[in-house]
C-alpha cells in the first residue's frame, strides 16, 4: 500500500511540476496585462515577443494607473480575454449611436467601417451577432457595395417588449455576421413609424452573444454603454501546414507548431491553426508549449 501511495505522490508531483513549467507567452516577454492572458501569437514588448504586428498588445496604463488595460495596437481595441482553445478575442467594440435632436452625451456616429484585409482577424459567425436597439430602427452591414445582412426593430405605442431573453425585433433586433467578415461598413438608419419617443437613441453594434445572453438581450442595459463586447476569430492567414513537421510555411516566416501538436488548415484564406494533442494542454504555439495532462498509476 505505501508504495502504491509513493507513486501516486510521484505522479501527483510531476504533474504539478509539468503545470508550472507550462508558459503562454515566450521567455522573457511579459503574458499578462492587467488581469488579463497575453498567450503567444499575442505578446507584448519587443518584436520578438508576437507572431507579426497584428498580434502585439500594448500595455496602457494611461486610463487607469493601477488598472492597465491591454489593446491591440493595430486595431486599437481592448483585449478582455484571449482564447487559443477556440482561436478567438474578445474586444471591447464600439457602439453605433443616433440620438438626432435628443439631449444625449454621444455623439451621432450613424456608420463605421472596418479595413482588416491581410490581417489575421474577423468577427466571429459562431459567437458575434450585430445586434441594433431602438425603435424604428434599421441596421445593415455592407461589404462590397452590397448589403450582406441586417435587421429592423419596432417598438409598440404605449407598450415595453418583454424581457424575455429575447431579440427579435421588438426594441431589439439581430442577425448573424456573415462568415469571415473582415472588410465592411455597417449603417444605423431608420424609417418613420411615429414611436420614436418610447426609446428616442438608437444603436447597433456587434456583440459577443454569450455576453448580451448574461444580460437578458435586454435593450436597458445596453443603452447607456458605448462599447461591447465582441468576439473576433483569429487565425494564421497565408500560411499552410508541413504534415510531417507541423509547420506553418508562409512566404514571410516560417513558424512552428510545438511538440505534441497538430496543424489544421482552410481554404479560407490559406489559413491555419495549432492545436494540443489529446491528452496534452497548454500553447500549441510554442515549442514546448502543450504539456501532458495524463499521469499513468502502476497500482
Amino acid at each position: 500500500m505505501s508504495t502504491v501511495r509513493w507513486l501516486l505522490q510521484i505522479s501527483l508531483l510531476l504533474w504539478l511540476s509539468r503545470g508550472l513549467a507550462a508558459t503562454q507567452g515566450k521567455p522573457g516577454c511579459k503574458e499578462v496585462c492587467g488581469d488579463v492572458d497575453i498567450p503567444y501569437p499575442f505578446g507584448i514588448g519587443s518584436a520578438s515577443c508576437y507572431f507579426n504586428e497584428w498580434f502585439e498588445v500594448t500595455c496602457n496604463n494611461s486610463i487607469h494607473p493601477h488598472i492597465p488595460k491591454p489593446f491591440l495596437k493595430r486595431l486599437n481595441l481592448e483585449v478582455l480575454n484571449v482564447s487559443l482553445d477556440r482561436g478567438t478575442i474578445q474586444v471591447n467594440n464600439p457602439v453605433l449611436f443616433d440620438c438626432s435632436g435628443k439631449a444625449s452625451n454621444f455623439t451621432v456616429t450613424p456608420n463605421f467601417t472596418v479595413r482588416w484585409e491581410g490581417g489575421p482577424f474577423s468577427f466571429s459567425e459562431t459567437y458575434t451577432r450585430f445586434t441594433a436597439v431602438g425603435c424604428s430602427v434599421l441596421a445593415y452591414i455592407e461589404q462590397s457595395e452590397a448589403i450582406a445582412g441586417g435587421c429592423m426593430s419596432f417598438c409598440k405605442p404605449n407598450e415595453t417588449a418583454v424581457k424575455n431573453g429575447s431579440c427579435y425585433g421588438l426594441e431589439c433586433c439581430q442577425t448573424q455576421v456573415p462568415p469571415a467578415l473582415r472588410s465592411f461598413t455597417a449603417y444605423l438608419d431608420s424609417f418613420p413609424s411615429g414611436n420614436d419617443e418610447q426609446l428616442p437613441c438608437k444603436s447597433a453594434f456587434m456583440v459577443d452573444q454569450e455576453w448580451f445572453i448574461s444580460k437578458g438581450q435586454d435593450p436597458e442595459k445596453v443603452k447607456d454603454m458605448k462599447y461591447v463586447p465582441a468576439v473576433l476569430d483569429w487565425r494564421i492567414y497565408n500560411a499552410t501546414c508541413n504534415a510531417s513537421t507541423s509547420t506553418l510555411d508562409t512566404s514571410t516566416i516560417t513558424v512552428n507548431c510545438g511538440n505534441n501538436t497538430i496543424c489544421s488548415s482552410t481554404n479560407q484564406g490559406s489559413s491555419v491553426t495549432c492545436d494540443c494533442l489529446q491528452g496534452y494542454e497548454g500553447n500549441p504555439y510554442l515549442p514546448q508549449g502543450c504539456q501532458g495532462t495524463q499521469s499513468t498509476c502502476y497500482c
